[in-house]
């Protein structure tokens, strides 16, 4: 074996190490999954052969308390500039990169060709960003709505696109439909996908999770994952664009 195979080997018994099983909020449902990563409020995990993304707050108490013991988030020492982590770099969406301020993100979006909204400038003061602007044309028939996370700096981190949630009697069509153009777009920007899986069944979803189905990798090494997700009885298709390394589901 060579000193490549065993750092491979090494790392994947290090990632299946925290395999587990997982309980929503209610505990009422779970699922076996290992921990890949987490920022606070997104909980990254390896389900099988797929990623799934959820909120925290989502999760179980006692999975939330597993998570805040067993992979706490690391605290910058105020008193040291050299511990607080430089925001990350590198295009996001359209001509958003991460690590713009929020006013660079407001500008960007008020020029873009690809995005519009509804909502006036005192409006968007009162609600926010999240969800305010949609994509001009629609992809596989929907349009996608845009949703921002931002990092302790108040600098961009993490853009995401999702649908309008629909019916489940249109996760086989109308919201497939959706999910086939994305893989179709995203892979003339960013090329070959590093993973990808068939269309999940909607019995895969639970309320609160997104099942990612494909990873893209950028040219600065951040990811872009693919994904539909279940809010309710509602269903969406999500694409993660975010300054954070994924790396693809490995199996033996």
């Amino acid at each position: 074996m060579t000193k490549f195979s065993c750092l491979i080997a090494l790392l994947f018994s290090l990632i299946t190490a925290d395999a587990r099983i997982w309980r929503n909020e209610t505990g009422d449902k779970e699922f076996e999954a290992t921990h890949i990563s987490n920022d606070g409020k997104l909980v990254t995990l390896k389900r099988g052969t797929r990623i799934v993304s959820l909120p925290i707050v989502k999760l179980h108490i006692e999975d939330q308390a597993w998570l805040a013991e067993n992979h706490p988030l690391k605290k910058p020492d105020s008193s040291n500039p050299l511990d607080d982590p430089a925001p990350p770099k590198g295009a996001a969406f359209d001509s958003l990169e991460f690590g713009d301020s929020r006013k660079d993100v407001v500008a960007k979006l008020k020029t873009s060709k690809l995005v519009e909204t509804d909502s006036s400038d005192v409006m968007l003061t009162r609600i926010g960003l999240n969800g305010t602007y949609r994509t001009k044309n629609t992809i596989g028939g929907l349009h996608c709505y845009l949703f921002f996370d931002w990092t302790p700096q108040n600098t961009l981190r993490e853009v995401t696109l999702r649908t309008k949630a629909i019916d489940r009697s249109s996760y086989g069509g109308l919201l497939k439909s959706n999910w086939q153009e994305m893989i179709s777009v995203l892979t003339m920007i960013h090329g070959r996908s590093v993973q990808g899986a068939p269309y999940p069944n909607s019995d895969e979803l639970q309320d609160g999770l997104v099942l990612c189905s494909h990873l893209w990798r950028t040219d600065e090494g951040h990811s872009v994952i693919l994904g539909t997700g279940q809010e309710r009885t509602k269903y969406s298709v999500v694409v993660r664009i975010t300054s954070e390394r994924i790396e693809p589901v490995t199996t033996e």
